[in-house]
């Protein structure tokens, strides 16, 4: 998704503000039964955000550094093919 914004926006500078859904303000903790805290993450740019998001796998003990590696460039990679082929059937 980030190289297809960074390609289609023709730049990788973007303020950028998520919010999850579990800790939007409104979700209510199973635990407390009160509303979870809302938490905001912001991005100055679509890498910064990939690569936030490539980290928390690792945080979840789920990937290596090297698949977060492997696994931006071949996002990238697959991003360009359709913006170079299928998007330019629109």
């Amino acid at each position: 998704m980030t190289q297809v914004l960074r390609r289609v926006l023709g730049t990788d500078e973007a303020r950028l503000v998520f919010v999850s859904d579990e800790f939007n303000g409104h979700a209510i903790d199973a635990q407390s039964g009160q509303p979870r805290k809302r938490v905001e993450r912001w991005f100055s740019s679509f890498s910064e955000m990939e690569e936030e998001n490539g980290q928390s796998r690792m945080y979840l003990g789920i990937h290596w550094s090297s698949d977060k590696t492997a696994g931006i460039a071949q996002g990238r990679l697959v991003a360009d093919w359709t913006i170079n082929h299928a998007y330019r059937l629109l």
